[in-house]
């Protein structure tokens, strides 16, 4: 990496996220009659609403990812149960795999400097789709680079308002035409598992939309199971590996599991093009939400290792689903703290590499 390029780098980690661009746009008389928060994360966001002084608004939190939703659900109980604190807003906390059409009078859009091009049409479409006849659309970008979004968005209101900071750019547009055709984002994939083809969908959101998953690929390769055995597809996405799994092994009970709506969506739906009967999914709220020692496999993609601390998590998870002598199967590309982490906790610890993605096994001790 440059030097620019850290320099950059190191300006985006220091700015305000989106969430704080939207509270601090936001006029203090603010006070629509009902209205959305969309929220990918743990930000205080609706958190910092719901405490500004005299907001009566109807304000509806919403979320792909039920872990979060209920998260703030909860820190939102918590909040009403504070006698020092006056809430007088009402609080409706929401999860499902697209954004309600309820025409609300306001919708709040924070973008992550993560999210695709695709994924950033997909969700202000479905923004608009939210608002009712004059409502207004406020949305919060990191980004500095921006002619076609803005561009994108004068295709959708009549008058788009564009306030511009070194911490990133608010826009604002009324509602005061009917809201385009709702447009399809999904996409179809398919992988050869022996004599078949299995298919796989995903939409923005879902991890490594329109992108091959050679991580995936790999796990799928290399893994290793026997029939009529219970396995768990944590963390499932698309769902192609439990798809796999199902095929090699037609008698075994499959278990897809996810936090994403989006992702379960897109499992049901594979599993309805594939007919398959073994696989069920569930959308999950979290760790708590798997039976303890009921697996005798847990196959999952963990492309990407985020800290010691969660993959220390993840960890502990797997020893607490599988059977005594349960195999752990998982791909990722960053593999080095899992392998020395894997020889304190399991037994049979085995590396395979495939093209800079690996799948490490390791079995939980009897």
């Amino acid at each position: 990496m440059s030097r620019r390029s850290k320099k950059k780098q190191r300006s985006q980690k220091m700015q305000p996220p989106p969430e704080q661009l939207l509270l601090d746009f936001l006029e203090a008389d603010w006070q629509p009659a009902r209205a959305l928060c969309f929220q990918t994360n743990l930000q205080p966001f609706t958190i910092e609403l719901l405490q500004r002084p005299g907001l009566e608004t109807q304000l509806d939190c919403f979320s792909f990812n039920k872990s979060v939703s209920t998260q703030i659900a909860e820190q939102v109980s918590e909040l009403k149960s504070d006698e020092t604190i006056t809430i007088s807003a009402g609080f409706q906390s929401l999860c499902d795999s697209e954004l309600p059409e309820t025409d609300y009078d306001a919708v709040l859009l924070p973008l992550s400097q993560q999210f695709s091009d695709e994924y950033v049409r997909d969700l202000t479409l479905s923004a608009v789709r939210s608002l009712g006849q004059g409502g207004t659309l406020t949305i919060a970008s990191p980004r500095d680079k921006d002619y076609e979004y803005h561009k994108f968005l004068q295709s959708l209101f009549s008058k788009v308002t564009r306030v511009v900071s070194d911490a990133g750019i608010v826009y604002q547009g009324k509602k005061q035409q009917d809201a385009p055709e709702k447009k399809t984002f999904e996409d179809e994939t398919a992988i050869r598992e022996g004599e078949r083809l299995l298919y796989a969908y995903t939409l923005p959101g879902v991890f490594s939309h329109r992108r091959p998953n050679q991580s995936a690929r790999t796990l799928i390769k290399l893994m290793e199971l026997t029939d009529e055995s219970r396995i768990l597809n944590y963390d499932c996405g698309s769902g192609i590996v439990a798809f796999a799994a199902a095929a090699r092994c037609p008698n075994a009970d499959i278990h897809a599991v996810d936090t994403n709506a989006r992702a379960i969506l897109c499992a049901e739906q594979g599993i309805a093009k594939n007919e398959l009967t073994t696989v069920r999914t569930e959308l999950i709220t979290g760790e708590a939400d798997i039976p303890e020692e009921a697996y005798d496999y847990l196959l999952t993609n963990k492309s990407y290792f985020t800290s010691e601390e969660q993959g220390e998590q993840f960890l502990q998870l797997c020893l607490r689903s599988l059977k005594p002598g349960g195999l752990l199967q998982f791909s990722t590309k960053q593999y080095q703290w899992y392998a020395h982490r894997l020889l304190d906790l399991f037994t049979d610890v085995a590396i395979d590499g495939a093209v800079h993605h690996f799948m490490l096994a390791a079995r939980k001790p009897e």
